[in-house]
């Protein structure tokens, strides 16, 4: 027969110690918290605003300036002291913050290696550390961080490769490492990140060819590959990515021709394939890109003319193929691009007379047709007709009536 009493008894006992368990490991880890912060603290060098004055016993850390915890425990869970213009170096003791979910450092001076104990923020979805000074490699046991979302490391000093190990962030959406000193190329096993919707490593010198990973991307958006000497071809994947709005692949090393499918991405607004080493003809394709605002191919090795029927591109703001052997004349469904805002065309071999359709330009502010064997004149009136155009006209190196050109002040 049970005694009620002494079960009783033993339940309150055990709920009593769970409490008292509780409360201790909670306390426990806001000192743990505390004491990190402290650390992190102790090695900035320079706080000229005043950031961190607030961060002693005085108030409960969760009154910190720029700390913020979650209101359930009262634990750490985002430090935000972007743009105070810190100097110093990152104490590893930030990995002791267990419930941190945003990092964010950006726009500062820290100086040295970002700490291999940042690994240990399982919890961690943002981290910020951009505009800053780290140098030595990115960690690779940023792996253990598998609930990040954004990673922001551009502006840096880092060198080495691009970790492999970053591919098992399932849950990433945006990679931002531009501009730092990246060897190593772009890994293909990047392309089990099939969430990612921004990457970004412009400016890094890594070498290598396109790898075959765009197929695995279907969400991507944003694509930044500037001036990673990069070569070989453009792969036709890209023409899967329906949902991609932004392409720059400019000052590299790509040959061969545009992919004809590049009409796929239907979402893209902006592409830079600018100062590679492209042949063949801008492909027709391109027409049908209608929310298309920049088209940059300038300084390759296209032939084949301007397209007539890229005047099906109304949403055009930015044009430039100068630089490039085109041949051909200046189509007058140049005229239905009414956002044009700058056109770029100069040493294309382009012959014949300018279309009186770009009169009908009126936001026109930069114009090149110069190094061209343009023929013909000019419109007197064309100063009222391009009220823009005021700050860059280039015609020189062509054939254009000088009379005209000097009654208009040009």
């Amino acid at each position: 027969m049970v005694n009620l009493s002494s079960f009783s008894s033993i339940h309150f006992l055990f709920y009593s110690l769970v409490i008292s368990l509780s409360s201790t490991v909670i306390c426990g880890g806001i000192e743990t918290d505390h004491e990190a912060l402290l650390k992190i603290k102790s090695l900035i060098t320079r706080d000229p605003y005043g950031a961190l004055t607030s961060w002693n016993d005085s108030l409960h850390l969760c009154d910190w300036s720029h700390v913020y915890c979650g209101k359930r425990h009262r634990r750490v869970t985002y430090i935000d002291l972007s743009s105070q213009s810190l100097e110093g170096s990152l104490s590893p003791h930030v990995g002791n913050l267990s419930f941190l979910r945003t990092l964010s450092l950006g726009n500062n001076s820290f100086q040295g290696a970002i700490p291999q104990e940042v690994g240990r923020l399982s919890r961690l979805r943002q981290m910020y550390l951009y505009y800053n000074k780290f140098k030595e490699v990115i960690p690779t046991n940023l792996s253990g961080c598998f609930n990040l979302e954004e990673i922001d490391l551009s502006y840096n000093e880092l060198v080495g490769s691009i970790p492999k190990e970053i591919s098992s962030l399932t849950k990433l959406t945006s990679l931002s490492l531009f501009n730092n000193k990246l060897i190593g190329g772009i890994p293909t096993i990047l392309g089990n990140i099939t969430s990612l919707e921004l990457f970004s490593v412009r400016g890094n010198p890594l070498g290598g060819s396109f790898p075959n990973i765009l197929s695995q991307w279907k969400n991507l958006r944003e694509f930044y590959a500037r001036g990673c000497n990069l070569t070989g071809t453009i792969p036709h994947e890209i023409g899967h990515l329906s949902r991609l709005t932004v392409l720059s692949l400019a000052i590299n090393k790509f040959c061969g021709v545009i992919p004809t499918n590049i009409s796929g991405c239907s979402n893209l607004e902006e592409l830079y394939l600018s100062d590679n080493e492209l042949v063949g003809s801008i492909p027709k394709g391109i027409s049908t890109l209608t929310k298309l605002t920049v088209l940059s191919l300038f300084n390759n090795k296209l032939t084949g003319g301007i397209p007539t029927i890229l005047g099906n591109i109304t949403s055009l703001e930015l044009f430039s193929v100068a630089g490039n052997p085109l041949g051909g004349t200046i189509p007058d469904t140049l005229g239905l691009m009414k956002s044009l805002k700058e056109i770029y065309f100069g040493g294309c071999n382009l012959y014949g007379t300018i279309p009186n359709s770009l009169y009908n330009l009126s936001l026109l502010a930069n114009i090149s047709l110069s190094d061209n064997q343009l023929t013909g004149g000019l419109y007197s009136a064309i100063g009222a007709m391009l009220p823009n155009l005021v700050f860059f006209f280039q015609l020189w190196g062509n054939q254009l009536l000088m009379q005209q050109i000097q009654d208009q002040g040009l």
